[in-house]
């Protein structure tokens, strides 16, 4: 090969160079200005929006947290159920808007729950579902322990792992008749709890189905609870149905 064709041939591999390295910065500014745009706050964390509107259950809203191709969901079947923390770790994401947080629920992969900032004074999460993930059906779970509170009573908390009483209250939820209840207004409720209800099958969170403790004696449980803010004062609706005798007597023992 003669000097010119090295010549030559060095001046093209050098300019394949150049537009290598300069395709290289391309693709990279490229990148690093589309994760910035999805992360405009600044924090280095992914940026979810936040919509509400009605659900296809009367009574309650669909609230979704969106990023990217994730969708995450708060509606009727996340409705009764609560993170086991209070402060859920680590923040995987952030709000649009607000100082509102998203976080891992430990125990769960996030790519099948987050714990969302309901936006209250202190710091306070709900659950969110991935749409891809199906929701969990309390109706055939098996349960492992349960804890409820009784107000007025010398010991008001109950705790057990009575795998009959849990399947007992699984069933009363789920094949009880459901009876009205009238006068319900949202404040002034002193006799209203929530039984917590763990299972292997929902690490990191629990069902909290609804407990009344009626004026007569008689109790009552519900799956959740929906407020009508319409009404003046606002009203609580469920469906109600009367504890079991198993159930009854073990909400009221000594």
């Amino acid at each position: 090969m003669t000097k010119k064709q090295w010549f030559i041939l060095a001046a093209a591999l050098l300019a394949l160079g150049v537009i290598g390295v300069a395709l290289v910065l391309a693709l990279a500014l490229g990148f690093f200005a589309g994760h910035q745009e999805a992360t405009a706050d600044g924090s280095g964390l992914p940026v979810y929006t936040s919509e509400q509107s009605a659900s296809s259950h009367a009574g309650y809203r669909h609230s979704t947290l969106t990023c990217g191709n994730d969708v995450f969901v708060n509606d009727y079947e996340e409705s009764a159920l609560q993170i086991m923390t209070s402060d859920p770790k680590p923040v995987t994401g952030r709000m649009a808007f607000g100082d509102g947080k998203i976080c891992a629920i430990p125990g769960q992969p996030v790519t099948a729950y987050v714990a969302g900032d309901c936006g209250s004074e202190m710091p306070a999460y709900v659950p969110y579902r991935n749409i891809k993930q199906p929701p969990f059906d309390w109706r055939t779970a098996t349960f492992r322990e349960m804890t409820a509170y009784r107000p007025d009573r010398r010991n008001p908390y109950l705790t057990t792992t009575n795998a009959a009483l849990l399947a007992e209250i699984v069933r009363n939820l789920r094949d009880g008749a459901s009876v009205e209840l009238s006068e319900f207004p949202f404040t002034g409720v002193t006799n209203l709890d929530t039984i917590k209800m763990t299972s292997d099958q929902l690490p990191g969170l629990m069902f909290c189905p609804s407990v009344y403790y009626y004026g007569n004696g008689t109790i009552y449980l519900a799956e959740s609870l929906m407020m009508d803010a319409t009404a003046t004062p606002p009203q609580l609706h469920a469906r109600w149905i009367p504890a079991s005798p198993p159930l009854t007597q073990w909400l009221k023992s000594p």
